[in-house]
């Protein structure tokens, strides 16, 4: 009989429920009571100091659905207290995912919304979440499926149209994502949905439509300078460097300080006229240096612009500075490298290449950039003699170009080839700015302070399910709390019985031998681990945990079968035999037993034993093709 613990505060009341054909007798278990303490949970709380001063009331519906789960619970109200669990935890979980896609780590987010989902299905401001994190993440496949999901159930929801777009979009489909971004707009139009609209457009070569569009959100949102940076930035990274160009002008006569201004008419320069912009785009890029010094991208760009002039010192300089700003950007490494190299100071160059190609994550990185890093670095290999070492970066380095060249095939030029055009770029200046350490610290921190009341609510959520029953459910719950809190009171303990309950041997074992480690006179435990073992054919582990329990293990018929069967597969069948010739004389009618007893004898070479037990058991299963086998062979060996 099973048991589940849950918490916090109160004793879950559940009926209990019987291990099928593991006939042992349940002890009357202490339903832990412990305390969660959840701080400052409400929407944009990062992480808060232990204070001696108690927290504020907290209107917040998180808090809400956590305190209305305690209160159902507590009331013995469980199909409540599920429904409150679960939208507790969907709304916990879609918070820490939407500060982990803000921080730039789409991978993680993308977890918290698939832990996330099944709780709330039907949710589809939640599964758009999970289609843009996806999205983020590359996986663009599976960013589809998700909001086309919601649009099936929803045809006129705007935001699944835009992000479907995007999606598209992002695919190169450009003429689908132009259509379902016309539904967005026509639907909502908001900014974000017709300026996506407008890229779609300039895609496709329709800079007439892209115009139309710019024009119209000129008139209903204002013609500043914050607007005219947007426009500037569509234009040049779509290939039209010239329209570009006004734009930026435009941002800088309404406000020549706008940040990244000077550095984006600079960077459109180079889009447009690669090399020979080179001074054009200096004097832009040291004009936003002067308005902001540590501007990380104009000082990339000057660095680059210095390598390909020969101008080693100024080179150093300036992309020293940028790696300072950002030591995580394979670019400037590169750019460092190559400086480096040209100067002859072979070790800074060697370091540099391969630092460059260390963070590099992803080989399609600006254009498979990463292929110079190995060419280079192969070269300075090659000019210090280290030969086989060369060889592997310069084979990389082909390969890679392979790569590069096929993935360009059929694809338009939308800038110039040269090294200037295709290593700039003309994004939103924001958007490059290296990731604030200090923001990632609190997201951690917001995680780990709401990951205790998530641990308890999945456990909860998971006494409910398996004292429905429904194992496979309390399982996934059970899991799910472990990995939330691996300390959390009861939860090896619940965790290992939903686990064996559900025939998960596998699964069973880890939890069940915590729990033993820490309850070794738990019996119950003891031999939920020990049958756990014996199915997952550990014998010799088997015997071990169970050998406590051998002066009572008589009185049960099961526990005496897998703990002798045990004693046989593992190295000691005499004693098993005397196990088992006790269990058969007790109950002769059991089939395994002799079925066991059979497989003993012959393990000590008696078949003529081995023969009158296979006997037996054909006689109490005669259609059993196992026990047929078995005694034919013993026969024959006879």
């Amino acid at each position: 009989m099973l048991d589940f613990c849950c918490g916090p505060l109160l004793t879950l009341e559940v009926r209990r429920w019987a291990i099928k054909g593991f006939g042992l007798t349940a002890e009357e278990r202490r339903v832990t009571r412990f305390v969660v303490v959840v701080l400052a949970v409400a929407a944009g709380a990062v992480v808060a100091a232990q204070t001696t001063q108690p927290a504020p009331p907290d209107p917040d519906k998180l808090r809400q659905h956590y305190d209305a789960a305690q209160n159902a619970q507590s009331a013995n109200n469980l199909e409540q207290a599920a429904v409150e669990y679960k939208a507790f935890l969907a709304e916990a979980l879609r918070r820490l995912a939407d500060r982990r896609a803000h921080a730039g780590d789409s991978s993680r987010a993308s977890e918290l919304f698939e832990q996330a989902l099944p709780l709330t299905p039907h949710d589809s401001s939640l599964r758009l979440d999970y289609a843009e994190a996806r999205r983020a993440a590359g996986d663009l496949v599976n960013a589809q499926s998700a909001a086309e999901t919601v649009l099936q159930s929803g045809p006129r929801n705007a935001r699944a149209h835009f992000v479907l777009g995007r999606i598209l979009l992002q695919r190169k489909e450009n003429q689908r994502a132009s259509e379902q971004l016309e539904t967005a707009v026509a639907q909502e139009p908001t900014f974000e949905h017709g300026y996506v609209l407008a890229i779609a457009y300039l895609n496709l070569k329709a800079l007439d439509r892209a115009a139309t569009v710019f024009g119209e959100m000129l008139a209903g949102f204002g013609d500043t300078a914050a607007i005219h940076m947007e426009f500037g930035r569509a234009f040049a990274e779509a290939g039209y460097p010239e329209q570009g160009i006004q734009e930026f002008k435009k941002v800088i006569v309404k406000d020549d300080k706008f940040p990244g201004a000077h550095y984006s008419l600079g960077a459109a320069y180079l889009v447009g006229l690669a090399d020979a912009a080179f001074p054009d785009a200096a004097e832009e890029f040291r004009k936003e240096l002067e308005r902001h010094p540590d501007d990380f991208l104009s000082l990339y760009q000057l660095g680059y612009i210095a390598v390909s002039q020969h101008q080693l010192k100024e080179a150093e300089s300036f992309l020293g500075r940028a790696a300072s700003l950002d030591p995580g950007n394979p670019d400037v490494h590169l750019s460092l490298g190559q400086a480096y190299a040209e100067a002859d100071r072979r070790t800074e160059a060697e370091a540099s290449l391969r630092k460059s190609i260390e963070l590099t994550k992803d080989v399609s990185h600006n254009h498979y950039q990463v292929q110079r890093a190995h060419y280079l670095l192969g070269r300075l290999l090659l000019q210090a003699g280290r030969e086989e070492e060369a060889k592997h970066e310069l084979k990389i380095a082909d390969q890679l170009l392979k790569q590069s060249v096929a993935s360009n095939q059929g694809q338009p030029e939308s800038r110039p080839s040269t090294d200037a055009g295709a290593n700039v770029s003309v994004q939103a200046h924001a958007s490059q700015e290296p990731m604030d350490l200090e923001t990632v610290k609190q997201v951690e921190a917001y995680e780990k302070q709401v990951a205790p009341a998530i641990a308890d609510s999945y456990n909860n959520l998971g006494a409910i399910m398996a004292n429905r029953d429904e194992l496979s459910q309390a399982l996934t719950f059970f899991q799910q709390a472990a990995s939330w809190n691996p300390s959390l009171e009861g939860i090896d303990y619940n965790w290992g019985r939903a686990a064996f309950a559900a025939n998960q041997y596998e699964q069973a074992i880890a939890p069940l031998a915590r729990q033993l480690q820490a309850h070794p006179d738990d019996t119950m435990i003891r031999s939920a681990l020990g049958a756990s073992l014996f199915h997952v054919q550990r014998y010799r582990e088997a015997v071990e945990t169970l050998k406590p329990l051998e002066s009572q293990i008589s009185s049960d018929s099961r526990l005496d079968y897998i703990y002798s069967v045990s004693l046989v597969r593992s190295g000691a069948p005499a004693k098993g035999v005397t196990l088992l010739l006790a269990l058969a004389k007790a109950m002769p009618r059991l089939f395994d037993v002799h079925m066991a007893l059979g497989e003993a004898f012959s393990v000590q070479g008696d078949h003529a034993n081995a023969a009158r037990e296979f006997q037996i058991a054909l006689e109490l299963n005669p259609s059993d093709a196992d026990a047929k086998r078995q005694l034919a062979s013993e026969s024959a060996a006879h």
